[in-house]
């Protein structure tokens, strides 16, 4: 996935360098991220993991379906992409 976004002339070419070079680490954090946690399994009715890093992602056992963890392992993937753009993108071996 890509962020395309047209720059207007009010940004000085310092500001449009900037903002380009910000997308781009943003664009390949997001890759990195999804090629690492790419995808999860069930464990139990209330439990996902993902293949990942085998992290337990617990799901509410009256909401255990497909769409709750489905949204349970993007919240997953959110935070492993905030906490590697936190780390200026090294995180810990973890992302190579």
């Amino acid at each position: 996935m890509s962020i395309d976004i047209e720059i207007g002339t009010s940004l000085s070419n310092e500001d449009a360098a900037h903002f380009a070079a910000t997308t781009e680490a943003i664009t390949s954090a997001m890759q990195r991220v999804r090629e690492r946690h790419a995808a999860y399994s069930w464990v139990w009715t209330d439990e996902i993991r993902c293949r990942g890093c085998n992290a337990s992602l617990d799901i509410p056992l009256l909401a255990s379906t497909n769409v709750s963890a489905d949204k349970a392992f993007q919240a997953h993937q959110s935070a492993q992409l905030d906490a590697f753009l936190a780390a200026g993108g090294h995180q810990r071996g973890e992302f190579g």
